[in-house]
């Protein structure tokens, strides 16, 4: 049985949407702003590019609408760090976020010394070094995959450990 996201989040396809899609219907500006901001924030740790949030237009508020002016405004805090644009939905009830893509962490001295070294390596022996980490259950990292080319290389020279 299919896990149910959490109240006023909801998963494509609804509304006829392929993207992530959050419902922030009968929240408080404030509450709105902050569920909001942790959401906007955990779909681009996810490296998400798309999103909807949904606001409502406001016409059955007692008052004026607050949530669309409050979303608005947190898109703009947010953007060039977490949003990268948006766009108000067509029929003024929420927003098309495209959200930045992360920067990758920058590596380290070490890491780029691998990473010249898998560059330089035989295809081949690449391709086996991947497949024996898969077939131990181990997701091949660039230091792994280093490792295991070099175990593979003194094996097929005879000299193993």
């Amino acid at each position: 049985m299919p896990r149910k996201p959490p109240r006023g989040e909801r998963r494509a396809p609804q509304w006829g949407s392929l993207h992530p899609l959050l419902d922030l219907h009968g929240l408080t500006g404030d509450a709105a702003r902050l569920r909001a901001g942790a959401w906007l924030r955990a779909r681009h740790a996810e490296r998400v590019r798309t999103v909807v949030v949904i606001t409502g237009r406001g016409n059955r508020s007692p008052g004026p609408p607050v949530l669309l002016g409050e979303v608005e405004h947190l898109l703009a805090e947010l953007r060039g760090s977490v949003v990268e644009g948006f766009a108000l939905l067509p029929g003024g009830g929420g927003f098309q976020v495209e959200l930045t893509r992360p920067v990758p962490a920058p590596r380290t001295l070490a890491e780029e010394r691998v990473a010249k070294r898998l560059r330089g390596s035989a295809p081949e022996l690449l391709r086996r070094a991947e497949e024996a980490l898969w077939e131990l259950g181990i997701a091949p990292t660039p230091a792994l995959l280093d490792a295991e080319i070099q175990r593979l290389s003194r094996e097929d020279s005879g000299g193993e450990d």
